[in-house]
């Protein structure tokens, strides 16, 4: 692909509103990222760095390139200096800050900034490198295709369609597994993911405005916006976006368009990234279905191979079952007919021993639940002693602690007794804090030191309202009532009118001279009168001089009263305001202290007289104290002796339960023997009756078995002949289903293996390849395509009509000037 020309065009309100545009669109890829760079930061802080790189580029209505320009920003936030080197491009390279250039070597632009909050450094270039786009756009007017010329002023149907295509793919090797995860490779084109939109309005002259894939909606103007939104990636789209619109149209004209795109991660897009996990997992559920369908093929070949020896088996049971009918026949039945007759002898003896057993198993019952209960009670007097020594233990230990304690509260020293002289000292320490509140009249107290702050913030109040009234006096307004200031300068500026008026050239003064002039001539003084009058005249124009100076200090007058009135209008005035609403507040709070010490003072004397209560308590938990320890001396002597009248009782309790033990396990141990004869007795009676019975069943059931035999035989022959169908029918199944199975998963695996291979190789192109021409070390970068379809109104045809009638008439005029010089006019 070509690079574009730099054909300079004056489109200063369209690229400005274009980069705005992609700029934006940029913006809104940021989003609220907190990602921060820092190179090479000196300062005490940390500065973020993003770069952001705009490719304006111009198109004629059919999609040629015509001019293409970048625009670069770096953005510096943070706090220090930071020193970054920017790929950047030369051709073309202007400062859109200020005036001066970059210093640039092989490229890469070197700056430093010194950040405290925010800094930008900008600049525009020629864009020379590939476009990742090629635009072509298609004009039908009543189905005839025709040129963009050729739509301006027509009327009738009009077809518009646009082409943009992805030309950054690039072919590239991909591996992927396949359905047994065995790595394939393979080469695929690989484009760089872009996203994007291309956005038109169609004048009010179009109507009927028809689109399949636009978004559309009111201009507010009376024209219809359209919005095509492209995928310009596979596998989730095509490389390649083809649509457009229709309308009829009057008078027409071909509107501009505007394409803007961004490179994307979609592995990283919440808008992409689900796409991306279904292409996974069909790769992943293509491997899963061959090993399914791989593990039941082997097991329907083990089933093939089962069924030769299910048939081998069946032929060795049928010639077994053979051998079984004729010896059930010959043998079986007659030994039956005896079993079945000892089986009525031995039930009779095991009836009579079962009943001898029960009587047994009863006696031993009765002596068995009077030994439990002795073992229990005895268990019971053993526990009960053993808590009871414990807690007697305890009880000892708890009144020698109590004892101890006691002692340790009556001593004099370190005891009760000693904190009745910390309370002595408290005291002394509150009845200082009570004497240093004092009272309002009491001087050199708290209290008397508020109200006199109190008193002297009144009058300060007072004087600063005075103040406030003074100065709005000095000003005045200019009345009779209230002069001040604004009616000295009036009467200040009236002398200085009237003096400039006397001192101008033909002024008053100038006058009189004239007049002293016009009598020196017209009574025409000689002798005496004649200098007398010339030395008043040179003495006029002499004080016209002076006047003139005194002018100008007048002026200087009535500037400086306009600077006072001025300076009390804005500062003075306000100012004095200020103070005197900062004394209110202060008199406040002075009064808010004063009653906040009196409520602390009230606070302090209950404090004093809890204090005193506190003493006179403690008197008494003294002597509470001194009889509590001689109490405790007595309770400690007598948990001795219960301790040791309970260790004696617990031993005694504790043989009983040993041997109560041992008697309740020799009568368990009887009546569960005798429990044991007597169900075995009956067991064995109800055995030998059930003995008997199958006896009998045994003799009639050995003719049905034998007949049951012949048949078995029979079907067992049958069966034979039929298992070599199951092995033939668990190979076709092996041949014609699961086989086929397998390969539709290994294709499942392989296909969308190769669709996901695409796609995140698409994904590190998009990481490593998103700039146009790179960003500094460690930035954050980001980089936007706007490209401008221009569209076609005849304005152009019109102005170069326009410069053609100029130089006609220009050429006339130049004709009509000859033609009066050759004719002498």
């Amino acid at each position: 692909m070509s690079a574009p020309t730099s054909k300079h065009l004056n489109r200063t309100t369209r690229s400005t509103a274009l980069v705005a545009g992609a700029g934006l669109a940029v913006l809104a890829l940021i989003g609220n990222s907190a990602a921060q760079a820092a190179p090479r930061n000196s300062g005490p802080g940390s500065v973020a760095v993003v770069n952001t790189e705009t490719v304006s580029v111009y198109l004629s209505p059919l999609g040629d390139v015509e001019s293409a320009r970048v625009y670069e920003q770096l953005s510096f936030t943070g706090i220090g200096e930071v020193t970054v080197e920017n790929p950047i491009e030369e051709s073309g390279l202007r400062n859109l800050d200020e005036f001066g250039g970059y210093d640039v070597t092989d490229g890469v632009q070197t700056t430093t900034v010194d950040v405290d909050g925010a800094e930008h450094v900008r600049s525009v270039s020629t864009y020379t490198r590939d476009l990742p786009l090629e635009i072509g756009v298609d004009y039908l007017l009543d189905g005839v295709a025709v040129q963009p010329g050729d739509v301006v002023g027509a009327t009738g149907n009009l077809t518009v369609t646009y082409t943009v295509k992805n030309v950054t793919g690039v072919p590239q090797e991909i591996t992927y597994p396949d359905g047994e995860g065995n790595p394939v490779t393979s080469t695929a084109v690989v484009p760089i993911p872009l996203v994007g939109s291309l956005t038109t309005v169609a004048p009010a002259a179009f109507t009927d405005v028809r689109s399949d894939q636009a978004n559309m909606a009111g201009d507010g103007k009376g024209g219809t916006k359209l919005s095509f939104t492209m995928t310009l990636f596979p596998p989730i789209g095509s490389d390649t976006a083809v649509f457009g619109y229709t309308a009829d149209i009057r008078d027409g004209i071909v509107p501009e368009a505007a394409v803007t795109v961004l490179p994307v991660n979609p592995l990283d897009s919440p808008s992409f990234k689900a796409a991306g996990e279904s292409y996974q997992g069909g790769a992943e559920t293509g491997r899963d279905l061959v090993a399914g369908a791989t593990e039941i093929d082997t097991n329907l070949l083990k089933l093939r191979d089962g069924a030769g020896t299910l048939l081998a088996g069946l032929i060795q049971l049928s010639d077994g079952a053979d051998e079984l009918e004729a010896g059930l026949v010959g043998k079986a039945a007659p030994g039956a007919d005896r079993l079945a007759a000892g089986a009525g002898d031995l039930d009779a003896g095991l009836t009579r021993l079962d009943a001898g057993a029960r009587a047994l198993s009863s006696g031993a019952g009765d002596l068995d639940a009077g030994a439990g209960k002795l073992g229990a009670g005895a268990g019971k007097l053993s526990d009960g002693t053993t808590s009871a020594l414990a807690g007697g233990k305890k009880l000892s230990a708890g009144l020698q602690q109590i004892s101890g304690g006691l002692d340790q509260l009556a001593d004099a020293g370190t005891g009760l007794p000693a904190a009745n002289a910390g309370i002595d000292a408290l005291k002394a320490g509150v009845d200082q804090i009570l004497a240093g509140f004092g009272t309002t009249s009491q001087s050199g107290t708290l209290l008397n030191g508020l109200a006199r702050l109190e008193a002297g913030l009144g009058e300060l109040r007072t004087g600063s309202a005075q103040l406030a009234g003074g100065l709005g006096q000095l000003r005045g307004d200019g009345s009779a009532g209230n002069p001040g200031l604004v009616a000295a300068k009036g009467g200040v500026d009236q002398v200085q009118a009237g003096l400039d008026a006397a001192v101008k050239d033909g002024g008053s003064l100038d006058q009189l001279v004239g007049a002293l002039q016009g009598v020196q001539v017209g009574v025409g003084c000689t002798g005496a009168c004649g200098p007398t009058l010339a030395a008043i005249i040179d003495q006029v124009r002499g004080n016209k001089a002076a006047l003139g100076e005194g002018n100008v200090g007048l002026k200087q007058v009535s500037g400086g009263l306009g600077q006072a009135i001025g300076a009390l209008d804005t500062q003075l005035i306000p100012g004095a305001g200020q103070i005197n609403a900062g004394l209110g507040d202060a008199l406040a709070g002075a009064t808010q202290a004063k009653a906040g010490a009196g409520r602390l003072q009230a606070g302090v004397l209950e404090v004093s007289a809890g204090l005193d209560q506190l003493q006179a308590g403690l008197g008494s938990a003294i002597s509470g104290v001194l009889q509590l320890a001689n109490g405790a001396d007595a309770a400690v002597d007598g948990s001795g002796d219960l301790v040791d009248g309970l260790g004696l009782l617990d031993a005694g309790a504790g043989a009983l339960a040993a041997g109560s033990g041992d008697l309740v396990a020799g009568t368990g141990r009887l009546a569960a023997g005798a429990e044991e004869l007597a169900a075995g007795a009956g067991t064995a009676s109800d055995g030998s009756g059930l003995l008997a019975a199958g006896a009998e069943e045994l003799a009639g059931g050995l003719g049905a078995a034998a007949d049951g035999s012949g048949r078995l035989a029979d079907g067992l022959s049958k069966a034979a002949a039929s298992a070599p169908a199951l092995g033939d029918g668990a190979q076709r199944l092996s041949v014609e289903g699961m086989s086929q199975l397998v390969e539709a998963g290994s294709d499942t695996a392989l296909n969308y293996g190769e669709l996901y291979s695409v796609m995140s190789a698409g994904a590190q192109r998009a990481d490593e390849e998103k700039m146009a021409y790179g960003a500094p070390e460690q930035a954050m970068g980001l980089t936007a395509y706007s490209f401008n379809l221009q569209g076609a109104d005849g304005e152009g045809s019109r102005n170069w009509q326009r410069g053609l009638g100029g130089l006609a008439l220009l050429g006339a005029g130049f004709g009509l000037v000859g033609l009066r010089r050759r004719l002498g006019l």
